[in-house]
C-alpha cells in the first residue's frame, strides 16, 4: 500500500512538472526585451521609430518614456475632470511633437520643450493621427451641430485651429491613418467602407466595400499601400495609384488590434486580440514570422490585445500589449 501511495505521488509530480513545462513552452518568452507598464492603461502609443511608447493612464494623466531605458521623459494631462482620459494619440515622423486626445479635447505636446503647445476642442473623438512634421492632425469625430450627427474626420491645422479638408461616412469612423509622405488619409468605417482621400486635392480617390465594419486601416510610409481590415475578414492589401486588390493576406476571421508598415515598406506586421504578432511580406503576401507576446501571469483567463507596434529598424519590431507588456523582436533572426 506504501508502494502504491508511493507510486501515486510520483506520477503527480511528473503530471504537473509536464503541465508546468507545456504552458512554459506555450507563454515561453522569446523577445530579445521585455519591460512591464501598467496593466490599466487607457491606450499605449508607441513613436513610429519605437524610440518612446506613451502610456494614458486611467487617472487621467499620461506617461512619455524611452522604451530603451524605461525612463520617463513627461508627464501630462488635458484637465482636471475626473472622467478624463487620453484615448488616442500620435508621434510625428521626427519625434519632435506628440499628439494625445480625449474623447472632447486635443493637444500637441513638445517632446523637447516638455510642454503642450496648443489646446483645442472638437466633438467625440475617436482616432488621431499626426501629420509627418507635426503641423496638421487626422482626427475622427462627430459633427453635432446639426439636427442629425455627421461622421467624418477633419484634417486640422493644430496652429490656428484651421480644418483644411472634412471627410464624410455614413457611420461610426473606427479607425483612420496618415502616409508619412502626406499624399494620403485613410478611414476605415462602421458603414462597411474604407475610403482613401487625395490630401493634395481633398478629394475622394477610392472606396473599398467590405463585408462587414472595419477594424483597422493602415498606409505605408511610401504611400503606395493601403491596408484595411474588416471584422469578420482577412487582411487586404491595395494599390494606392489604381485601387486594385494586390493581396488577401489571410482568410480567417480574425480582427486587427494593431497594424504597421516597415519603414521601407515591404513588410507589414499585424496585431491580434488572441495575444498574437504575425509579419508579412507584402511583395508575394507570405506570412515572415510570428511571435506570442508574453503575459503578465499565465493562469490569466481573458487575452491581452496587441495595442501598438512600431519598428525600430528593418531588423526590429517593438509591441506593447493591453496588459501593459512591451517588447522587442527580432526579425529574420533568433534573439
Amino acid at each position: 500500500m506504501y508502494l502504491n501511495t508511493t507510486l501515486k505521488r510520483a506520477f503527480n509530480i511528473l503530471i504537473f512538472l509536464s503541465i508546468s513545462v507545456a504552458l512554459s513552452a506555450c507563454f515561453s518568452d522569446k523577445a530579445i526585451k521585455t519591460v512591464e507598464h501598467t496593466d490599466k492603461a487607457l491606450s499605449i502609443t508607441l513613436s513610429h521609430n519605437a524610440q518612446y511608447v506613451l502610456i494614458a493612464h486611467s487617472q487621467g494623466y499620461v506617461e512619455l518614456r524611452r522604451t530603451d531605458d524605461n525612463s520617463l521623459i513627461g508627464k501630462w494631462q488635458h484637465n482636471d475632470s475626473p472622467d478624463a482620459g487620453v484615448i488616442a494619440a500620435d508621434f510625428s515622423r521626427d519625434n519632435k511633437y506628440v499628439v494625445t486626445a480625449e474623447q472632447k479635447t486635443m493637444a500637441l505636446y513638445d517632446i523637447g520643450a516638455k510642454k503642450i503647445l496648443y489646446f483645442w476642442s472638437l466633438d467625440d473623438i475617436r482616432d488621431i493621427k499626426l501629420s509627418r512634421d507635426g503641423e496638421y492632425a487626422l482626427v475622427s469625430s462627430r459633427d453635432k451641430s446639426g439636427q442629425y450627427p455627421l461622421y467624418r474626420i477633419v484634417y486640422f491645422h493644430l496652429r490656428t485651429g484651421g480644418i483644411k479638408y472634412a471627410f464624410y461616412h455614413d457611420d461610426i469612423i473606427s479607425s483612420i491613418a496618415l502616409s508619412a509622405d502626406g499624399r494620403y488619409a485613410l478611414s476605415g468605417s462602421d458603414d462597411t467602407k474604407a475610403r482613401l482621400w487625395d490630401l493634395k486635392t481633398g478629394e475622394l480617390k477610392f472606396a473599398w466595400p467590405h463585408v462587414s465594419k472595419i477594424a483597422k486601416v493602415q498606409l505605408s510610409p511610401d504611400g503606395r499601400y493601403a491596408m484595411t481590415n474588416a471584422a469578420s475578414g482577412g487582411i487586404f492589401i491595395w494599390d494606392t495609384d489604381s485601387g486594385k486588390l494586390i493581396h488577401r493576406l489571410n482568410k480567417i476571421r480574425a480582427t486587427v488590434a494593431s497594424a504597421v508598415f516597415s519603414n521601407d515598406s515591404k513588410m507589414l506586421a499585424t496585431g491580434y486580440s488572441r495575444e498574437e504578432i504575425i509579419l508579412w511580406d507584402i511583395k508575394n503576401g507570405s506570412k515572415l514570422q510570428s511571435w506570442k507576446p508574453a503575459r503578465r501571469y499565465f493562469w490569466q483567463s481573458s487575452l491581452a490585445n496587441v495595442t501598438t507596434l512600431a519598428f525600430a529598424d528593418n531588423h526590429t519590431l517593438v509591441s506593447e500589449t493591453s496588459r501593459g507588456i512591451l517588447q522587442f523582436w527580432a526579425i529574420g533572426r533568433t534573439p
